[in-house]
């Protein structure tokens, strides 16, 4: 009996001590689980806090961005025939090629609350620029706004993740200075050669926007001088997104693309005299396209005009009960500027069945 009850005892202290041991595995397993939980909302965070600052900066650098343009606006004159650095101090500028943020704010041309320090604890720089010969009716003057210092991983290497958060945030306005191109900031359809001044501040890594302005001809400032319009000979495409209305000839260099249609307002008749050679025309009776050929309209394409048969007796049916119309025209008839001839003809006007008369719309010539 007594080592009956000890052998009950031993089964009981080995099945608890079996349960212990599968409860430490499944501790150790949930344990586990929240690791990598943890970790990924970790990485989760970090990379929503990444594109946040990524937002952030390009809205800063935006707002200084258009404080850039309001000074070039504001200044296109004199920008186009500066010499010297100090060319601008009397207007409140030490150095016309680098303004400081301050002296812009102090013009009214940034909001009052915009600060220097901006996310990503970086601070911009801002560098104007000249192109073509100053003054003069190609000068055109630009700037860059630019963060400082470049985006870069501790490493040193481009922090790629947060260009691409930038780039985005920017809206594809934005230039950057990458690895294999560091000679030039790169962007959506532009490439621009870093500046030589300050170079030091142009490495990869580099994010900029661009400000401009209109030609800087030493003309009077206003809304003429922006981007906003096209000079003579402008190699930008106006993209216009109305209507326009032209007194004269419209001439493409190349093709000329209707999304929709071309619709020819104007009718001429087959004969009637044209000019230029070559030139198309949409004819005044039916439908039809003419071409000038040799200082006359010449009638050069032009829809079939189908054809119908109508009988005696029955009209416009045949002896089944169905319609025997023009299908162009839905009657037995011809469409206009088209003429009917005789094609068929069958039975007799004295015939149960009727006379049956087929006929052909042909254009008019």
């Amino acid at each position: 009996m007594t080592a009956h009850r000890t052998g009950r005892r031993k089964d009981r202290a080995g099945w608890r001590a079996r349960q212990q041991g599968s409860l430490l595995l499944e501790f150790m397993a949930v344990a586990a689980l929240s690791l990598v939980l943890a970790v990924w909302a970790s990485h989760a965070w970090t990379q929503r806090a990444q594109r946040l600052q990524a937002q952030a900066l390009a809205a800063w650098m935006e707002v200084a961005r258009d404080g850039a343009e309001a000074f070039l606006t504001r200044h296109a004159a004199d920008l186009a025939t500066a010499g010297e650095v100090d060319a601008l101090a009397g207007q409140g500028f030490a150095d016309w090629t680098a303004p400081r943020w301050s002296e812009l704010r102090s013009q009214g041309l940034l909001t009052g609350g915009w600060q220097p320090g901006g996310p990503l604890r970086r601070t911009l720089g801002l560098r104007i620029m000249r192109e073509g010969p100053c003054p003069g009716a190609s000068c055109r003057v630009w700037a860059l706004v630019h963060a400082r210092p470049a985006l870069r991983t501790p490493a040193g290497g481009v922090d790629e993740a947060l260009v691409a958060e930038w780039l985005q945030a920017a809206k594809g306005r934005g230039l950057v200075i990458w690895p294999h191109q560091p000679g030039f900031l790169s962007g959506a359809g532009l490439k621009i050669p870093v500046p030589e001044a300050d170079a030091v501040e142009w490495g990869p890594g580099a994010v900029a926007l661009v400000a401009r302005t209109g030609s800087g001809r030493g003309e009077e400032t206003g809304a003429g001088q922006t981007d906003a319009y096209l000079r003579v000979r402008d190699a930008r495409d106006p993209d216009f997104q109305g209507s326009a209305t032209v007194q004269g000839v419209v001439r493409s260099g190349m093709h000329l693309a209707a999304r929709d249609s071309l619709l020819l307002e104007r009718s001429w008749g087959v004969g009637q005299a044209c000019a230029p050679e070559g030139a198309l025309g949409r004819a005044s009776v039916g439908i039809g396209v003419l071409a000038c050929r040799r200082g006359l309209w010449s009638l050069v394409a032009r829809p079939a005009g189908g054809g119908y048969m109508i009988n005696s007796r029955r009209g416009c049916h045949n002896i089944m009960g169905g319609t025997s119309a023009n299908p162009a025209t839905g009657k037995c008839a011809c469409p206009s500027g088209y003429a009917m001839v005789q094609v068929a003809e069958s039975g007799s006007l004295t015939a149960p069945e009727g006379l049956s008369v087929g006929y052909l719309c042909v254009p008019q010539q």
